[in-house]
């Protein structure tokens, strides 16, 4: 008797939390989301006028080839294992400026072309 009733408070207690956590997902679904900047614009980063001509950007970060994402330049996508002073002056000088990569492709190729 004991059992079959501490199974009934459980049962209780059970399908009381799964009715509360339905209740809130429904309100939660129901409310229009919350944009608190414009669509389609990457978070902390800046509005572009034109949308950009590049995907990727190749750089140094801590002596190293570096790839970041062309909206987000603080944080590299990846870093390489490819010192840049072991790379000829001129391909030094193009990564500290920044060489802007136009897709996945070309991305791919300009880093075997450095790793090679």
């Amino acid at each position: 008797m004991k059992r079959t009733m501490l199974w009934t408070i459980v049962a209780v207690v059970v399908v009381s939390i799964a009715a509360f956590v339905m209740v809130r997902l429904t309100e939660t679904l129901q409310q229009p989301p919350e944009i608190s900047q414009p669509l389609g614009e990457p978070v902390g980063q800046a509005v572009h006028s034109q949308p950009l001509d590049y995907q990727y950007l190749l750089k140094i970060y801590d002596g190293k080839l570096a790839v970041f994402h062309a909206d987000q330049t603080e944080e590299p996508y990846m870093v390489l294992d490819v010192y840049v002073s072991t790379l000829p002056e001129y391909d030094r000088g193009q990564l500290a400026q920044g060489i802007q990569v136009k897709d996945y492709a070309e991305l791919i190729a300009r880093i075997e072309d450095y790793i090679s």
